[in-house]
């Protein structure tokens, strides 16, 4: 069958909030103790999507039991926040700054990846600056062992 654009267009946006839903029942915990989905950070270069990590990661963030909600007004994915962690894999003398994130189920299964920078940089991830580095400089987010690590808003457009 062909349908005209806006019936594609219908079917499409009547779509959005089942599988925002859908999105957010894969990060959900199955029982209120855990395990929880997380959000690891890595100073590494981004495999390609799904592959193996190839490094610890510099932190991971365990998301709450039910991880978030929809909010199917503005068709987006609201992670539980604030969320946050000690940082435990960076590198011990000069720290780490973070380049990319794997977000995993509660069983540990990839669910996505996403890139990091700091605010206002573009990153699907964003942390404040820490600093600057380079010439010209830039703002960096460089993460260091004992610290912690937080996210304060995680949303994701659906």
């Amino acid at each position: 069958m062909d349908i005209a654009p806006d019936h594609t267009a219908a079917r499409t946006e009547a779509a959005r909030v089942p599988a925002l839903d859908a999105s957010l029942a894969l990060l959900a915990a199955a029982a209120p103790e855990g395990p929880y989905a997380a959000i690891s950070l890595y100073g590494t270069t981004r495999p390609v999507a799904g592959d193996p990590p190839g490094a610890a990661p510099v932190v991971t963030l365990p998301l709450t039991a039910a991880a978030g909600v929809v909010d199917a007004g503005l068709y987006q994915l609201q992670l539980a926040t604030p969320i946050e962690a000690a940082v435990t894999g960076a590198d011990p003398t000069l720290g780490t700054i973070p380049l990319w994130a794997r977000i995993t189920t509660p069983a540990g299964a990839w669910w996505a990846d996403a890139s990091v920078t700091v605010i206002d940089a573009g990153g699907e991830i964003q942390l404040d600056a820490t600093g600057t580095e380079g010439d010209p400089a830039v703002p960096v987010a460089r993460l260091f062992n004992g610290a912690y690590a937080r996210l304060t808003s995680a949303v994701f457009q659906g």
